[in-house]
């Protein structure tokens, strides 16, 4: 897509939405296939990195190895893009451009995704091998395929990608579960990247969504937060055309409203829960910038296309939760509902954490750190200049949606002894802080060039692909210090006793795996029982 140019974008310009002409398809293809090639691809090789994950030399070695993939293919891009924008004309250009961004964001999460495959070398089991949460999430999916009714409170992709996979390799669900971690961490890139793409150019795409999701990559259980990560830009691009929905005939928005719903409703049915911290915001967005006079019948036409499908894509667990019994009372209080309630820097989700004896850290300012005050400064920006834009008030009216509910549950707490899921309200203001912070840095660049020499006078900007090289960087370390995390290691309360579980544990046959038998763990004489995978 581009951005700004002609008549056809003039009435996006307000929004900072990026539309302009209908996209070929040849350019959805190359973004789409590229990004998901490169990380399907990384992933396949980390493959070929053979060392002890349980032994901090090899754990070391194998960061390493994965820097030198990933700095491989990096510096191939670099090169590529620099030489064609060297040697090819401006059309091709915009494809290679297209296509290099799309490359860096699935070698984003394949660095990831191939560190914890990594991780968990030598062992078929997943991250906390079937524990915690996955031991309901198995249970129900072995019953699901065995034709048993299941609750419907909860929403039910999982169980039948979880059951899919198994049926369709031939292995317990339990072994299924690790192939799906990976291929979740790997969407990461790909899926932030894309969805950004209906909002922003390549670049911006690229440095504003696929930079905000990087916090929330959780490779243990990555369906939720991939689903924050696509809903939000899915969410600014619904509501931008809700906002100059009075331009539509009325079939066509119909029609617009009709895609929009059924796309909502499959993500509905990923994970419901950052609907409902995001709904306020929605409404918010609607209320302040829908043309209500003028285009009241085809706003009411949009809205109502949406919410039919909508109903009709997601009922399968929507009726769950409009049940008398549909709401959760939540009383598991952990790690982060201890947490000072305005604190949303570091999200560790409902683990354990070594963090020691003073957190949240303290800050230089007030007791607020330097990176907190970082996405003020960036929200400031991105209000000053962009303040009747689509994309600050949708993402803004969500932050300002979830932080509502969340001091609002979080004050009931002590009175219900309920948590209500609030702490989850963190990935919401935090992902949604961060896009505004970088959406800012955006408006102010072009800002300063509006404002700066002309045209002729102007430095000459160097080629993209050089420009790539920075945020390379960042992923690159920011992929290693992920990883690191990861990364087997025998503490309960660390992230990496999820892949130490895996080692240790032993298969549903007795065996232990490579290098658990290594490391302590004991053969079961007397194996449990365990799903198998669901007869055809």
């Amino acid at each position: 897509m581009t951005e700004g140019n002609g008549p056809r974008n003039r009435r996006f310009r307000r929004s900072g939405i990026t539309v302009g002409r209908h996209p070929r398809v040849l350019g959805i293809a190359i973004e789409g296939l590229v990004s998901l090639g490169v990380a399907a691809g990384f992933l396949a090789w980390s493959r070929t990195i053979d060392v002890d994950p349980l032994d901090r030399k090899g754990q070391v070695s194998g960061l390493a190895a994965l820097q030198l993939r990933f700095t491989m293919v990096a510096a191939a891009l670099v090169v590529a893009l620099v030489v064609a924008h060297r040697l090819l004309g401006a059309t091709t250009q915009a494809y290679a451009v297209r296509a290099g961004c799309a490359a860096v964001a699935g070698l984003a999460s394949g660095l990831i995704a191939g560190g914890i495959d990594v991780a968990l070398r030598g062992t078929r089991l997943s991250l906390w091998a079937g524990g915690g949460d996955y031991q309901w999430i198995l249970d129900w999916t072995a019953r699901l395929w065995r034709g048993e009714d299941i609750s419907d409170h909860y929403p039910p992709v999982v169980f039948w990608l979880i059951g899919g996979w198994a049926r369709l390799t031939d292995e317990p669900l339990i072994f299924a579960l690790k192939d799906l971690q990976l291929a979740g961490t790997a969407l990461f890139g790909p899926a932030a990247y894309l969805a950004w793409r209906l909002v922003l150019r390549p670049v911006s795409a690229l440095a504003i969504g696929v930079v905000a999701m990087l916090p929330l990559i959780e490779p243990v259980k990555p369906y939720p937060q991939l689903t924050l990560v696509i809903l939000v830009p899915v969410l600014v691009r619904y509501l931008d055309t809700a906002r100059h929905v009075d331009r539509l005939r009325l079939p066509r928005a119909v029609g617009y409203g009709a895609l929009a719903g059924a796309g909502l409703g499959m993500l509905f049915l990923l994970y419901s829960g950052w609907f409902v911290w995001c709904a306020g915001g929605v409404l918010l967005t609607i209320a302040l910038l829908a043309p209500w006079r003028r285009g009241w019948r085809q706003l009411a036409a949009y809205g109502g296309a949406t919410m039919v499908t909508f109903v009709l894509v997601a009922w399968v667990h929507l009726r769950g939760l409009l049940a008398p019994t549909g709401g959760t009372s939540d009383d598991y209080f952990y790690f982060d509902t201890d947490t000072e309630p305005t604190y949303i820097a570091m999200w560790r989700n409902d683990r354990p954490a070594d963090v020691g004896e003073v957190w949240p850290p303290l800050g230089e300012l007030g007791g607020v750190g330097v990176f907190t005050l970082l996405l003020a400064a960036g929200l400031g920006v991105a209000i000053a200049l962009g303040w009747r834009r689509t994309i600050v008030v949708a993402v803004g009216a969500c932050a300002a949606s979830a932080w509502f509910l969340r001091m609002w549950l979080a004050s009931e707490q002590w009175q219900t002894q309920t948590v209500r899921l609030y702490p989850r309200t963190t990935a919401v203001v935090l992902y949604c802080l961060l896009v505004l912070a970088g959406f800012g840095i955006l408006l102010a660049v072009r800002a300063g060039q509006r404002a700066g020499p002309t045209a002729a006078q102007r430095p000459r900007i160097a080629p993209v692909g050089l420009l790539l090289i920075p945020l390379l960087f960042v992923l690159a370390s920011a992929g290693s210090a992920t990883v690191d995390r990861y990364l087997p290691d025998g503490r309960t309360d660390h992230t990496g006793y999820f892949a130490w579980v895996a080692h240790l544990q032993p298969y549903p046959d007795g065996r232990c795996s490579r290098w658990g038998a290594r490391h302590g763990c004991q053969p079961a004489t007397d194996p449990p029982a365990t799903s198998s995978p669901p007869a055809d």
